[in-house]
């Protein structure tokens, strides 16, 4: 009997090889899901601390007026917690690559043999830069089009124009790649920023604690006041005090998120699948309703029935699992590779950790299980009579919904689309699984396809925000009312705003501004823009409150990256360049492509600062946007601008924004069309098992439909109805869910990327 058993599962495995292929092939699926996201985010986990912990970053960076002694390092470290101290500088410049200016970061090394902190890894050529040579990051070579040896020309703000070689590559684990970013990343020595003509000396000191307190954010920041004071005592002023997250790679949080909910998406692919998987074994069991009757009467009882089911689905299971596993590590590597390119990081170790597999499998079977379960507990439990009696023909009415009811009785609708609408709601609890299915599946891949849609709009929202074509900042204010009316000469050109910026932070109890600032000078920022009122160079969206309307008021609207921390009509107190002032938050903003961001009138701001009449930052629209057009206009900006001899610190072209944005999200945005599209393919699948089952469990009613005069044209419109009416339904309920997963998955994917 045993051995009959185990032959009867086979072979109703193998007698329907297209029914059992599909059910492996759902299970697969979603195992793989879970395969392909565990194993990659493990990985890419594991990894991003292991590269950014590796690089030793510094605890804190203090910002100091003028240059730091060789010998304070030392005295520095003396003070209670303090680890390590060692002096650095970073300048922003700018690069030409192809008659086009890029900013540049070049990060100002005191001692490369004896590198403390934010360290990086030699990938080819030099690893100490000579004199009129850099070091670049590995990334940056496809930004600046160039390989080791060739030259760059660069000019920092107070300098001259000059070529410096490419003498070596590294890898810092601790930046963006620079292609997300557009801009270049090179480590030189003080000589060589002396020789592109910048006097200045090491105006920052980075500093480690301890390493048992090395993650305590606030011990950070009362060990860089304490050292902040020490310095005061000696006579260097320290204006500022970065502290970001501790140990925390400038993209963990956004990389955590995302991948949290890709492996939410993945379960709930393998649920679908096991779904499917039930409503094909409550086929089976109809199928073979009369069988199971036949095994009753000759001694089966429903636990040996319902073990041989189970069996069938421990088997189709395991197969997924043989197909799956290692498909899904073969795409584990695929795309942790591709997200350690968005991270700009090197995978030491590929190991996918033992746990994930071992989850694949206990998900793999133990969720089908659980799903078919019911199905199979149901129809084992049949009566013998019952079991034998059935003939696959209804004996009784169908107790429809009376609203069902009225709809197929009305007369103008075709017969067979009436005998259709009874048919789909023959068998509720099936339609409800088929329609959860179904909508789910179809709601994800709606979701996605709305999130990829939303996003190239958000990209093309970056232009119709900001209406002009080119952002110049200076290296000190300038008087800009003779810069500007030159300016506006220029054929092409359509307006020109002075503008002002400053590095801010909330005032605390700290005598010095402390900021959550990475090391990059961008991730985890805060700046005050200041803007004449009124402007028509930007066109923010307004989420709440108002826009500034008075010049001379101290009102402040804040953009979405600040919207947390604060509510409309606060009392805020900011510092910029040492100065604490008060203001009062009228309105929140969305603003697409900028880090946190105060908006404040100029009036007041130049007044604040005491730079009346001058400012550091212009921006120019052109009547023309194109790309093409922009370069060359620019190009006739910055030639009028060094030939009035002003010092200009970047410029920053819109397109240039836009190209780092759409560099941020692209590869997760079709990581999440991917998934989307395996879901719909699992709804797909469970659509046609439910057709499959709606016409073997009505064999023999539809032989009794040919025998009354049902043609088999009639009878195929019947089941072609029925499936696209359990399909309209499904599309309306995925419409419904899509709205509110595309709500969460927009604002989810919107605050990573801004």
């Amino acid at each position: 009997m045993m051995n009959t058993r185990y032959w009867k599962v086979i072979r109703d495995l193998t007698s329907d090889y297209a029914k059992s292929s599909m059910l492996i092939l759902a299970i697969a699926i979603g195992v793989f899901g879970i395969g392909t996201i565990l194993g990659s985010y493990s990985v890419i986990k594991r990894e991003m601390a292991v590269n950014y912990l590796g690089t030793n970053p510094a605890s804190a960076t203090l910002e100091i007026e003028g240059s730091l002694p060789q010998g304070l390092t030392d005295s520095v470290k003396k003070i209670d917690g303090i680890k390590e101290a060692e002096r650095h500088a970073t300048v922003v410049a700018r690069m030409k690559v192809e008659e086009r200016w890029y900013p540049i970061l070049l990060f100002v090394v005191d001692d490369y043999h004896h590198k403390r902190t934010n360290k990086w890894t030699p990938v080819s050529g030099d690893s100490i830069p000579s004199t009129g040579s850099m070091l670049v990051e590995q990334t940056a070579l496809v930004v600046m089009q160039a390989k080791q040896g060739d030259e760059i020309l660069i000019k920092t703000s107070n300098g001259v124009a000059r070529k410096i070689k490419v003498s070596g590559t590294v890898h810092d684990a601790g930046l963006a790649p620079a292609w997300q970013e557009q801009s270049g990343y090179g480590y030189i020595s003080l000589s060589t920023l002396h020789a592109l003509g910048e006097s200045q000396g090491f105006d920052q000191l980075r500093i480690l604690v301890n390493e048992k307190d090395q993650f305590s954010r606030e011990y950070i920041k009362d060990k860089a006041t304490s050292v902040a004071h020490y310095l005061k005592t000696l006579g260097y002023a320290v204006h500022e005090i970065q502290v970001p997250p501790a140990g925390e790679h400038p993209h963990q949080s956004q990389m955590s998120t995302v991948m949290s909910i890709f492996i939410v998406f993945s379960f709930l692919i393998l649920i679908l699948s096991s779904i499917l998987v039930s409503t094909s074994m409550a086929m089976i069991m109809v199928k073979q309703i009369r069988q199971i009757g036949v095994m009753k009467t000759i001694g089966a009882n429903s636990m040996q029935v319902t073990g041989m089911y189970l069996l069938m689905i421990v088997l189709l299971c395991m197969a997924a699992l043989i197909l799956a596993i290692p498909l899904s590590r073969l795409a584990a590597v695929a795309f942790y590779n591709q997200l350690a390119v968005l991270l700009n990081l090197e995978i030491r170790n590929t190991a996918i950790p033992y746990w994930v597999p071992l989850l694949q499998v206990g998900s793999g079977m133990g969720i089908p299980l659980v799903a078919a379960a019911v199905p199979v507990i149901r129809g084992s439990r049949i009566s013998v009579k019952k079991a034998l009696d059935n003939y696959g023909v209804a004996l009784q009415a169908m107790n429809d919904p009376s609203v069902i009811v009225r709809f197929a009785s009305l007369n103008f609708l075709n017969e067979t689309f009436l005998l259709s609408i009874r048919n789909a709601f023959r068998q509720r609890s099936r339609l409800a699984l088929t329609l959860g299915l179904l909508a789910a599946g179809g709601a994800m891949f709606m979701t996605a396809l709305n999130v990829s849609e939303a996003w190239e709009d958000n990209l093309k929202r970056i232009y119709l925000q900001r209406l002009y074509d080119l952002e110049v900042r200076f290296t000190d204010p300038v008087r800009t009312d003779t810069i500007v009316q030159k300016l506006k000469k220029l054929p092409g050109v359509k307006a020109v705003e002075a503008w002002d910026y400053a590095a801010t932070a909330i005032s605390t109890t700290h005598s010095t501004e402390i900021t959550a600032t990475y090391p990059d000078k961008g991730h985890g920022s805060f700046t005050m823009l200041a803007l004449p009122v009124g402007t028509p160079l930007l066109n923010l969206t307004l989420t709440e409150g108002r826009w500034l309307n008075d010049p001379s008021a101290r009102d402040v609207v804040l953009n979405q990256s600040v919207k947390g921390l604060f509510k409309m009509g606060d009392r805020i107190s900011l510092s910029i360049e040492g100065i604490r002032s008060e203001w009062k938050v009228i309105g929140f903003t969305e603003d697409v492509g900028s880090h946190a961001t105060a908006y404040v009138s100029i009036h007041v701001f130049s007044q604040l600062v005491n730079t009346p009449g001058k400012a550091k930052m212009l921006r120019i629209a052109y009547d023309d946007r194109s790309k093409k057009n922009a370069i060359i206009r620019n190009q006739e900006v910055e030639a009028l601008l060094e030939k009035e001899h002003i010092s200009v610190a970047s410029t920053i072209p819109v397109w240039l924004l836009r190209n780092a944005v759409a560099s941020h999200m692209k590869v997760l945005v079709n990581s999440l069309l991917s998934m989307a599209i395996m879901m719909a393919l699992v709804g797909t699948l469970g659509l046609m098992s439910t057709m499959s089952m709606s016409v073997f469990e009505r064999t023999r009613e539809i032989g009794v439909m040919r025998a009354i005069g049902a043609t088999p044209v009639k009878i195929r419109n019947l089941i072609v109805w029925e499936g696209l009416l359990i399909g309209g339904f499904s599309i309306g309920i995925a419409f419904i869910l899509s709205l509110l997963l595309s709500s969460y998955m927009g604002k989810t994917i919107g605050n990573m990327a801004f």
